[in-house]
Parts: C-alpha cells; structure tokens; sequence
C-alpha cells in the first residue's frame, strides 16, 4: 500500500490520511477529488437507474491502482497500492481496511449547511478563474459582490438565480452539491 485518504462526506474534506514517507502526495487536494467521484459516480449510476449501496471504483494507471469506496454515508476511502499488486490481493486487503475504518471511525452528525454556501463553494473550487469567480456570478445576476460573499445570507430567489449563473460559468447542467 502506498496511501490512505480518509474523506469525510458530503462537504469532501480530508479526515485523515496516510502515505509511505516517500510519497509527495498532497492529501488534503487528493481528498476532495476522491469525495467527488464518488458523488459523481453514484448521480451517473442513479441516472443509469444502477444505484447501489455496495459502490467501489477502481482506477489502474500505469504504476497506481487506486480502490475509492463510500465507508457509510459519513466517509470515501481511497486505497493506493502499487500497480503491481494482484487484484486479489488488494481486493482483501481492501476489505480487512474497511472492516477496521468501518469499526473505528466516529458516525458524523452531518449538519446541512446553506444552499448558498454550497453553490458559491462549488464554483470557487471548479472554476477555471476562481479569483473573478464571484464578480462573474454579481454581473450575471445582478447581486451585489458584497452579498455574495456572504451567500448564507442569500433568499430563495437570488439562491436559483446564483445557481443558474454557476450552472452557465461552469457548462453544467446540474450540480452536484
């Protein structure tokens, strides 16, 4: 095994994590993109009407084999191993790790935060420009960039025309927030 990424859900931050000392690894990046294929993979599985509980992806490139799996609702934890290893092998070894995460790890109280806060948090992560981010969403919408800043302040309505301009910077159709 090369690395372990603990991410907790659904805000995708880096819980915990460990790495053979050679590695040159920044977790707390590698974290956030490990939460959100696995959101990713479970809203493409649902709209292929496939959803499952047990979900496990595996990613092989050419000297990495990584296992992303959703441990409960609370946390994703993403094995390296070296590309290498048997399948086999990282299969049980994968299991006998998430038996004892499962058995180890706290059950988070998840608490939902602002609709708002969730879409501007998305855009400053997934925008090409995320310094002009935010003076793009003011111009698209109107608000002003001093509300936008602070967007758990947002009503209903600027909420769903914040999340429309989001949806237009970033070419997407829906997010997955």
């Amino acid at each position: 095994m090369r690395g372990l990424f603990i991410t907790a859900m659904p805000d995708c931050l880096l819980y915990d994590s460990w790495t053979r000392p050679d590695e040159h690894w920044v977790s707390e990046e590698a974290a956030s993109y490990f939460g959100d294929l696995i959101r990713a993979n479970r809203e493409g599985l649902r709209a292929l009407k496939a959803w499952s509980a047990e979900m496990q992806v595996t990613i092989e490139s050419a000297n990495l084999l990584l296992v992303i799996r959703e441990l409960r609702a609370d946390f994703v934890v993403t094995m390296a191993f070296d590309r290498a290893a048997p399948l086999g092998m990282v299969r049980l070894h994968t299991k006998r790790i998430l038996d004892r995460l499962d058995a180890m790890l706290p059950k988070l109280d998840v608490q939902e935060r602002p609709r708002g806060v969730r879409i501007v948090e998305f855009l400053q992560k997934y925008a090409p420009d995320s310094h002009a981010a935010l003076q793009r969403v003011a111009l698209r919408t109107g608000i002003e960039l001093d509300v936008l800043k602070r967007p758990e302040t947002l009503d209903a309505a600027s909420i769903e025309l914040v999340e429309d301009a989001v949806k237009d910077i970033l070419g997407l159709d829906k997010l997955s927030i």
